[in-house]
């Protein structure tokens, strides 16, 4: 099986969750509670267990890659910042676009795909992919805050408290300390983090909307174009300028070719941004991932 073939169980469980939204098997609220399972139980057990268990002396390797994701998230950012100033839209709908246009979905459309693809070796690359996309979030919240005005407390809660960042942090000091977690906590965290792949495809089918898409098509199909085809060249050339190579090239580019991220809509709705573009630019750029994913793999 290519790494092509790998994607379509993903693809085919997004879709399994959008006919079960349609049929009323289940409804799009359902997604808020399969969301919560995912990030404070799920996630954080797969994250915890492939950092406890990698071998430390890969780190130099992989600590670039956050830096590489914060400079991929930046000028993405600020093309989309450059095309919206020329055209002279409102702040709110042009910070809107910019923090569409720079954050990544590395976390919960990115660890699958990277999983599914790569392995676990792969996996462990794009759990610090995402650490850089984290950065860019809490960066994007004290910008935010600085120029609109709003409680730093929103921001430092949801990020410092965001728990697959704990298991990132658990799992490296036990790793360092080389802590035995025995076979209960072993086998538990197990089966937990063995949820994460279906109810995150699942979660993302309920999302899927289409109405409303047509009213901001222009500005969507811009972040898309960003997200999708600019972002990932952008990856591609910066990991050719470092000389890297294996899976730390392959994921990082990978990871940078992922749609919009969630987290973006969270800054719309916390800093009362143009909460609709947001949406409408998350929502097709995650459509037409599922298309470009699958390109994106046969060529790295």
């Amino acid at each position: 099986m290519n790494s092509v073939e790998t994607i379509i169980p993903i693809i085919a469980m997004i879709l399994l969750g959008y006919v079960l939204k349609r049929t009323n098997v289940l409804k799009a609220e359902d997604a808020v509670s399969l969301n919560k399972i995912v990030i404070n139980i799920a996630i954080p057990s797969l994250i915890f267990l492939a950092i406890y268990k990698v071998n430390l002396s890969i780190l130099p390797l992989i600590v670039p890659i956050p830096i590489i994701c914060i400079s991929v998230g930046i000028i993405s950012g600020l093309i989309a910042y450059l095309i919206l100033t020329l055209k002279n839209y409102p702040n709110k709908t042009k910070w809107s676009v910019v923090s569409t246009s720079a954050l990544f979905n590395s976390g919960f459309l990115g660890y699958p795909v990277v999983l599914g693809v790569f392995g676990t070796d792969g996996f462990i690359r794009a759990i610090f992919y995402d650490m850089g996309s984290m950065i860019l979030f809490i960066s994007f919240g004290i910008f935010f805050l600085l120029m609109l005005g709003g409680k730093y407390s929103d921001i430092l809660k949801r990020s410092l408290l965001f728990p697959p960042l704990w298991g990132i942090i658990m799992g490296l000091l036990l790793n360092f300390l080389n802590i035995p977690l025995g076979y209960v906590i072993t086998q538990t965290l197990t089966y937990l983090s063995g949820a994460a792949i279906p109810l995150i495809m699942i979660s993302l089918g309920l999302s899927m909307e289409f109405r409303g898409i047509k009213e901001h098509i222009g500005l969507a199909s811009l972040v898309s174009s960003i997200k999708l085809g600019i972002a990932p060249l952008i990856a591609f050339i910066i990991v050719l300028i470092l000389g890297m190579g294996g899976l730390e090239k392959s994921v990082t580019v990978l990871e940078a070719g992922m749609p919009s991220a969630m987290l973006a809509l969270v800054l719309a709705i916390t800093y009362e941004l143009d909460i609709k573009v947001s949406a409408a630019c998350i929502f097709l750029s995650t459509v037409l991932s599922m298309i470009t994913l699958p390109i994106l793999l046969f060529l790295v």
